[in-house]
């Protein structure tokens, strides 16, 4: 025999072996039974046998024992299959318990056969499942007895022809499982009854409101009860005889009756058609969908595996149909949708934590058996909750119009008996008549009149001589007061003639408020008289006249500021809400004007008529303002009375009651202001209050300041500094200013009520984050937490007009790019200086310094690059920087540019806003004499640094690093008279310091320069020292805060 069939021998003996071994092992894997307490899951070591051709025997199949293979895994799903298969597994009872019980805990299996061997021969058999008549239990069980130490073989078949099979098998002791049973009877017994409950408790809701989403929920409860009733098992407990083999093969009708019934649900609930536009159309396809798969399945069109997976994928489509339609019906405000969501939410959870625990990804205990029910259950009760939320608004609704409708019902009919009451007697007759006269001939007054408004106002945009546009001027402001005559004689006129209609709508009245605000503050400023605006918690909409409210409030504030002419004007608004949804607004404008006496109040109410001649001489007007405001008011169910003492002023107090539309008030706890700690400085007490009071009711933590030296003593570092600069305390402004910059705060802002000081100090925005105009309103609040930016034109037109005061020379040699340069600085403080050649630019810098030079680089003749070098050698202009204005947009090209001289690189087109940061780095303004800046200003070297700390903090230690050896230089060159050399250690420092936060510094560097380039000499001798001084203080001050 050779070598070759040696080898094969061998081969098939090792063969042979292994297929020894692992019968022996497989015949030798036996569960023993020893605890009674627990229950043993046998999914693990189960041994399976699919049928092929033909359904197999107990005798077959104990014939082919060996045949059977190991479970791979402990996930007892064998998927869906068209035949049954068989599973095998060995136990011993090793314990003192004899009475046991098996299990699969899986209802949906059509047959599950039990057979137990022992010595080869069927000692007990059982036939269960659906389509079978033994099962006593809602899934297949089987009670045996187990003698000690007996090993027995469990040969289970099971087939299914609407499910996949799943047979998890598990092993109890008979006390063990009496308790579980009772324990899952109790648990199942209260499912269906929580739901039979929720069930008739809205079918009789229904029978009371007729909502259709009632009936409609009552529909899907009992189709989850029959769900959860046949794929709970509980079916084989009615039909004692077995399930008719019909229901057994259409079990997924059920899913179908489910869907339908959920679809009928979101569809009325939700009132998809209205709150749900774009789930609508698909959710009624999908309807369609169901009852033809319905109805596919009822007849048998399709093959068991085909109509399980036609049902499951349309359903799971048609649920997140009904899913997304809770979320547009949400989003569309619909508040009830939130426990739809939610309620779909809970059942997805539950369906999957079952679905994980059945496939063997979770472990199967209590919590993942139940857990799906659990899940339909909740999803039942949040359904009803969700429909107790949208009757219970819908009701209020009905209340709120029912109650709105009977309000006006009830002004109705007053103001009807008030008509009826006037037209008995003779006088008001003729009053009507007289009225109506007025009203006829104001209204062919204002026709005209508005001709002459319009045209005159269009001769503003002409280009007339000065003397004519004053006299347009004229013109403008006479028709204006002549308009406001003839509105208010028309308004009067309507008032007696009972024709005046309020017109209520929604509006917001802080808003309005602010709006008034804003007119009012700015004229009362123009007369150094301070504004005070104290507000409170108003709601964010009520219903009102808006047009007649601003009306009133004009006519009161106006009558102030102009019997008003020194002190304050106070605008208080404060507010209470009502019962049935009534807000009362409760306004108060105060003044320390001229005052009215007892005695000429009662004329002060009376038409066409003033306290005496010396004040209509005095103040001119009709007469009808607090006229027409008592009778809007009154209209407005309102009440306006007056408190008044010569001398020292008068209060006028309005109460409107209006209905409140939303429930949201405007001034509350913000999480913008929330903790933020403020210092609130004004010397003001009435707007330091009235400001104080509206920071803390949006949460911010206000220290209020009223002194300097007060203000001297607060050292901590702060999130804000609200500094007020007011219009009665112009003469202590700049000392004011002093100690603003110096003082430690994450942003400073400026208010405000006379000057701009950012006009009047053109570096104050390098030291505040914003200035902003008294008084303090939610809005300018806002806007500080949110900086919003104000509209491009007036921003820009803003940042033109504090430009420093610095001489620019600007070389081009197209004029039209020159003309652009002066339309856009010729209204700034800059004096531009233009040239259309480099020679031309190489002159004037010969007889004139300038602050700024802006150099074409191509130009004919003479170039850029070749202008720039002849103007270094000048005097005047060795060290001025020079930037480069260049289309080229290399980074190659600007380097090259910078290299060759030049000090910075300019883009064309030139773009406004880079040309005005361009100026403001290179130029600097002389500050007011009186404001001293700190040595190092940390919120300036952030601005510099467009807010990044780490890049603020980089340069400022980068410059104090070279700082003592430019000094160094400095002071050798002076002493050595080196003064070519001095400006241009000068110049370059003068460059770096414009990169980071030393303003003091960076102010003598630039006189210094200023005054070596003008070769004063005395001039350079007092501010080498000061700049000597202030760079070691510089120096200590950084070496104290590291």
């Amino acid at each position: 025999m050779t070598t070759k069939h040696y080898f094969r021998v061998l081969l098939l003996l090792a063969c042979l072996a292994c297929i020894t071994v692992s019968s022996l092992a497989r015949a030798q894997h036996i569960q023993q039974l020893f605890d009674e307490q627990s229950t043993l899951d046998l999914s693990d070591s189960l041994y399976f046998l699919f049928e092929t051709d033909y359904q197999l025997t107990i005798s077959d199949v104990s014939r082919r024992r060996n045949d059977f293979l190991m479970h791979p895994h402990d996930n007892p799903n064998f998927g869906f299959r068209n035949n049954g298969m068989w599973l095998l597994t060995r136990v011993a009872n090793v314990s003192n318990e004899k009475d046991w019980v098996f299990t699969i805990n899986f209802s949906q299996l059509d047959s599950v056969d039990f057979y137990v061997v022992q010595d080869g021969k069927v000692i007990k058999q059982s036939h269960q499942g659906k389509a079978q008549k033994e099962q006593r239990f809602r899934v297949p069980t089987l009670r045996v007895q187990l003698n000690n130490s007996e090993p027995i073989e469990l040969y289970i078949r099971i087939e299914s022809r609407s499910s996949s099979l799943i047979a998890p098998l598990r092993v109890q002791a008979e006390p063990l499982h009496s308790s579980y049973f009772q324990m899952d009877s109790l648990l199942w017994g209260l499912f269906y009854g929580g739901l039979l409950i929720l069930a008739v408790y809205n079918l009789a809701l229904f029978f009371g409101v007729k909502e259709k989403s009632l009936i409609a929920y009552v529909g899907y409860i009992l189709a989850v009860i029959l769900w959860q009733f046949v794929w709970g098992g509980h079916t084989h407990l009615i039909f004692s005889s077995g399930i008719p083999l019909w229901l057994v093969g259409h079990s997924e009708l059920i899913f179908v009756i489910i869907g339908i019934s959920s679809g009928l649900f979101t569809v009325t609930f939700l009132e998809t058609e209205e709150h749900a536009p774009t789930a609508h159309p698909i959710i009624k396809i999908l309807l369609v969908c169901q009852v033809l798969t319905g109805v596919a399945c009822f007849i048998d069109l399709l093959p068991p595996i085909w109509k399980n997976n036609l049902v499951y994928g349309v359903g799971l489509i048609a649920i997140l149909s009904y899913i997304s339609a809770g979320f547009e019906a949400f989003f569309n405000k619909f508040k009830p949708a939130r426990y739809f969501i939610f309620a779909w939410t809970m059942l997805a959870t539950g369906a999957i934590i079952g679905m994980l625990s059945l496939v063997g990804v979770l472990p199967s205990n209590d919590f993942t058996t139940y857990c799906f029910q659990v899940g339909v259950f909740l999803e039942s009760g949040l359904f009803s909750f969700a429909l107790m939320e949208k009757s219970r608004s819908q009701l209020e609704n009905e209340v709120e119009q029912a109650t709105n409708d009977l309000r006006n019902n009830m002004e109705l009919i007053e103001e009807q008996n008030a008509r009826l009451d006037i037209a008995r007697k003779d006088a008001i007759k003729a009053s009507n008549v007289k009225s109506q006269f007025l009203a006829n001939m104001s209204h062919e007054i204002r026709t005209p009149l508005n001709a002459i408004l319009g045209f005159s106002k269009e001769l503003n945009n002409a280009a007339l001589p000065p003397d004519q546009q004053e006299q347009v001027r004229i013109v403008n402001t006479a028709a204006d007061n002549l308009l406001t005559i003839v509105n208010d004689v028309l308004d009067f006129s309507k008032i007696e003639a009972g024709k005046l209609k309020i017109n209520n709508q929604p509006f917001a009245p802080n808003k309005l408020l602010e709006e008034m605000v804003t007119i009012m503050a700015k004229s009362s400023h123009s007369k150094r008289i301070e504004f005070v605006f104290d507000l409170g918690p108003l709601p964010e909409k009520l219903i009102g006249d808006v047009f007649r409210i601003k009306q009133v409030l004009n006519n009161l504030l106006s009558n102030a500021l102009k019997f008003t002419s020194h002190g304050i004007i106070r605008f208080a608004v404060h507010g209470r809400s009502l019962p049935h949804g009534i807000h009362e607004l409760n306004i108060t404008v105060e003044d320390t004007g001229i005052g009215i006496s007892r005695q000429d109040r009662k004329k002060l109410f009376s038409a066409f008529s003033q306290i005496d001649d010396a004040l209509n001489r005095s103040y001119q007007g009709t007469g009808l303002g607090l006229v027409i405001s008592k009778e809007l008011v009154r209209l407005m169910n309102g009440e306006l009375t007056l408190k008044s003492t010569v001398g020292q002023g008068s209060t006028f107090c309005v109460s409107l009651r209006m209905n409140q539309l939303s429930q949201k008030f405007s001034l509350s706890s913000d999480e913008d202001w929330q903790n933020k700690r403020v210092v609130l400085f004004d010397p003001v007490p009435a707007t330091r209050r009235a400001s104080a009071n509206m920071l803390s009711a949006l949460g911010a933590n206000i220290i209020s300041v009223e002194s300097l030296d007060f203000l001297a003593t607060l050292n901590d570092q702060y999130d804000f500094l609200m500094a007020t600069v007011p219009v009665s305390k112009l003469a202590y402004r700049d000392s004011y200013l002093s100690r603003f910059v110096h003082f430690p705060a994450k942003k400073r802002v400026l208010w405000y009520s006379g000057p701009e000081p950012f006009v009047q100090y053109p570096s104050l925005p390098q030291h505040f984050y914003s200035q902003v105009r008294m008084p303090m309103t939610l809005t300018k609040l806002d806007n500080l937490v949110h900086q919003q930016s104000t509209p491009v034109k007036n921003a820009m037109q803003e940042r033109i007009e504090i430009l420093p005061r610095a001489k620019v020379l600007a070389v081009d040699d197209m004029e039209m790019n020159l003309k652009l340069l002066h339309t856009w600085l010729d209204n700034s403080p800059v004096a531009l200086t233009t040239t259309i050649s480099g020679q031309d630019a190489v002159n004037q810098c010969q007889t004139q310094e300038f602050d700024l030079i802006l150099m074409d680089v191509q130009m004919p003749g003479m170039d850029g690059l070749q202008a720039t070098r002849e103007i270094r050698k000048s005097p005047l202009n060795m060290g001025t920087p020079i930037v480069a204005v260049t289309a080229h947009a290399f980074k190659e090209e600007q380097e090259r540019l910078l290299a060759s001289g030049m000090d910075d690189y300019l883009p064309k087109p030139i773009e406004v806003e880079l040309l005005i940061d361009l100026i403001k780095s290179w130029c600097h303004d002389v500050e007011p004499s009186n404001i001293v800046f700190p040595s190092i200003d940390w919120q300036l070297a952030l601005k510099r640094a467009n807010q990044n700390q780490n890049t603020a903090r980089e340069l400022l230690e980068n410059f104090i690093s070279l700082l003592p050896s430019a000094i160094e230089i400095i002071e050798s060159m002076w002493s050595a008279r080196d003064f070519t050399g001095l400006k241009a250690e000068v110049h370059k420092l003068h460059g770096a310091c414009c990169y980071t936060g030393l303003p003091r510094l960076q102010e003598l560097v630039s006189e210094l320069e200023s005054a070596l380039k003008r070769e004063l000499v005395e001039e350079v001798q007092s501010l080498i020292p000061e700049l000597i001084k202030e760079s070691e203080k510089v120096l200590s001050e950084n070496n104290g805060t590291h």
